[in-house]
């Protein structure tokens, strides 16, 4: 069966399911968070309208491998694949439920999470088909890659039984994973390994405030890390900065709900510090909506402005980093909802 047959099949199961079901999860609320149920964007999304055509591929892909970016949409239930650095369109892949955030693996793979049909699903470089796997215990909104055990870590925002969410840790080739989770956090969003196979993600607690965590290697439980220098108010990306050695965290109400940036944190045993702080630009020269997810790449953080605030589209972008400010390229055909990034080389 080919993809575009395979996920057309899993997207009309998944609309059986929800038509059959009469009793649907009903999820925790906070008088902070009116409208952020399984979504991992501070916003809820709007117009959404599933893509019902077939997954389309360019001939370009067959070519010489060069670096793309994986964009999830959770406003089309598509998977757009561009070619870096000129973000030249190269593939739709179409067929999911709710694709959320995105990690690639050091053979150029990416997982994606899809957090309406509960199934994190592995693509290859060109967008194939090559694995995936059934989530039973909540929702799953990200995933992050360990390169030093190959283990893949699944974020579940929150469990399917309307109580907290939990990493979930695959080994490799295994479809059992083992469960991780802090006490004092409720939600979990994205996450990202550092080079010595320690585990980082961010979330909120039961109350909606700010919260990363760490799980160790060999850890198990994770641990809260204190953040000085500073105030993150929702969570973004999170991603180890192998250049400087430090963890990058995106915040997705910098200083106004209506505004994203990005942090570098210096972590310590006994906490984490805040060293600086990015601003990002959309095509106009005013600050970027929504950036859920970005990933690094080369002196540059790829991924969207989900604009849900201006009246200019929202893009698929390349902004300096750390210096950030305006794109130094971007995109706008395609965008409805973007909310994943992730970088497959």
């Amino acid at each position: 069966m080919n993809i575009q047959s395979r996920f057309l099949c899993v997207a009309l199961l998944t609309a059986a399911l929800c038509a059959c079901s009469s009793n649907a999860p009903s999820f925790p609320s906070a008088a902070a968070m009116p409208d952020r149920t399984t979504v991992s964007l501070a916003r809820g999304p709007a117009h959404v309208h599933p893509d019902r055509r077939k997954s389309w591929f360019s001939s370009e892909r067959a070519h010489k491998a060069s670096p793309e970016l994986f964009v999830s949409d959770s406003g089309t239930a598509d998977v757009y694949i561009y070619k870096l650095p000129k973000l030249k369109l190269v593939a739709t892949i179409t067929g999911f439920s709710q694709p959320q955030g995105l990690c690639s693996d050091t053979k150029g793979n990416v997982w994606i999470a899809d957090t309406n049909s509960r199934t994190i699903y592995e693509l290859s470089h060109h967008g194939r088909l090559e694995n995936e796997l059934t989530d039973k215990t909540g929702f799953p909104v990200a995933c992050a890659w360990d390169p030093s055990t190959g283990n893949l870590a699944v974020m579940n925002i929150f469990g399917t039984a309307s109580n907290s969410g939990a990493v979930l840790v695959y080994p490799p080739n295994s479809l059992t994973p083992s469960s991780y989770a802090n006490a004092d956090q409720y939600y979990y969003n994205f996450g990202g390994y550092d080079k010595s196979g320690n585990l980082f993600f961010d979330g909120r607690d039961a109350g909606g405030n700010f919260m990363l965590s760490e799980l160790r290697k060999g850890s198990s439980s994770a641990q809260t890390v204190q953040v000085t220098g500073g105030t993150i108010v929702f969570p973004g990306m999170v991603q180890w900065d192998t250049t400087k050695q430090d963890l990058v965290v995106g915040d997705q109400s910098c200083g106004s709900p209506y505004e994203s940036c990005l942090y570098a944190l210096r972590i310590a045993t006994n906490g984490a510090t805040i060293t600086g702080q990015t601003a990002l630009q959309n095509q106009s020269g005013g600050p970027v909506c929504d950036l859920v997810q970005g990933a690094l790449l080369n002196g540059a953080v790829a991924g969207s402005d989900f604009n849900f605030c201006n009246s200019t589209p929202s893009i698929t972008a390349l902004w300096p980093y750390p210096g950030g400010g305006a794109p130094s390229v971007y995109t706008s055909k395609n965008d409805s909802v973007p909310v994943g990034a992730a970088v497959s080389k």
